[in-house]
């Protein structure tokens, strides 16, 4: 018989019958027997793919913007300029000089026009950092659309959920359950993969060598790395 998974298998959902001529004759006679076939709920890879992006788009972690921010226009357009020529840029100074406030401003004048994802980190330490890292792979974690959550009916005593409706649950448990190393990887693997540029700002980092761990490398044009500190690292002997 016809599973109601069969379009939601990897080979079947990408369609191979789109290389001949006749695949939109397919394509209706699977929608008319759309009973039998679930062809309105198919989903295709790159639906998850768009989803996915879908999700890797917003402002997550920021602090609250300075309604009273005023002037440093100087500082702004310094921060755009230097990161149109460099996509890693280091903002250092004691505190109390205002860097956070100028990167939060500069982060929220940058989204969306800018930037279509833009992450605000807390860098004091290995362990914030992987906490910041845990949360975002939660939220990036897909949703169940209402079509997908479960329904219960009055007629059982239970509903079992479908597998597109636990795949959210399942993909944040899996962020918990990885190690130290796979949280970073995932992360530095998705912002490599996302097709919007996004800003990373790591905050108040305190440890130089600390930063380089978590920073993505390698991803060109589309990403750049804002990073916040009382101290900028000594310069080396030639």
């Amino acid at each position: 018989g016809w599973s109601p998974y069969f379009l939601n298998d990897t080979p079947s959902s990408r369609r191979p019958w789109m290389f001949r001529k006749q695949y939109d004759v397919i394509d209706r006679l699977l929608e008319r027997y759309s009973d039998k076939t679930h062809y309105g709920e198919r989903r295709h890879p790159e639906e998850f793919a768009m989803a996915f992006h879908r999700r890797m788009r917003g402002l997550w972690g920021l602090p609250p913007r300075n309604v009273h921010f005023t002037g440093r226009e100087d500082r702004l357009e310094e921060l755009a300029t230097r990161l149109e020529r460099t996509s890693e840029l280091l903002v250092a100074g004691m505190g109390g000089l205002g860097k956070t406030q100028l990167c939060t401003e500069y982060c929220y004048r940058r989204f969306p026009a800018g930037y279509g994802l833009v992450v605000w980190l807390n860098a004091e330490s290995a362990d914030s950092l992987v906490a910041d890292y845990k949360q975002l792979l939660r939220d990036w974690a897909p949703t169940p659309t209402p079509m997908e959550v479960p329904v219960s009916s009055s007629s059982s005593a239970s509903s079992s959920p479908s597998p597109s409706a636990s795949a959210g649950s399942t993909a944040a448990a899996a962020a918990a359950d990885k190690s130290t190393e796979e949280i970073i990887a995932e992360v530095k693997s998705r912002l490599f993969r996302s097709q919007v540029p996004w800003l990373l700002v790591f905050d108040n980092v305190e440890h130089p060598d600390l930063s380089k761990r978590f920073l993505p490398r390698g991803a060109g044009t589309k990403g750049h790395v804002l990073l916040t500190a009382r101290h900028a690292p000594p310069a080396s002997a030639d």
